[in-house]
């Protein structure tokens, strides 16, 4: 460093200057990105909801597509 000149000086710290200022807006960037998600609710946990046909009533009875696939069974052999 002692032998560089001052342009040559210069121009380093302007670089690292530069570097300094580009990681700054990235960083600041993926937080702002990051909090935009949150915000609008998009980093909700996925949940997987099982169809309505397939559930078993309260009752304890079959589900209603069993039912139906039983009846189908019940119509072609009788």
């Amino acid at each position: 460093m002692r032998k560089m000149g001052f342009a040559d000086k210069a121009i380093f710290i302007l670089g690292l200057t530069l570097c300094g200022v580009v990681a700054f807006v990235l960083v600041v960037g993926v937080i702002v990105a990051l909090l935009k998600l949150f915000m609008d609710g998009k980093l909700d946990a996925i949940t997987i909801e099982s169809s309505p046909l397939l559930e078993a009533t309260d009752d304890g009875d079959e589900p209603p597509l069993l039912e139906a696939r039983d009846q189908g069974k019940d119509e072609a052999s009788g």
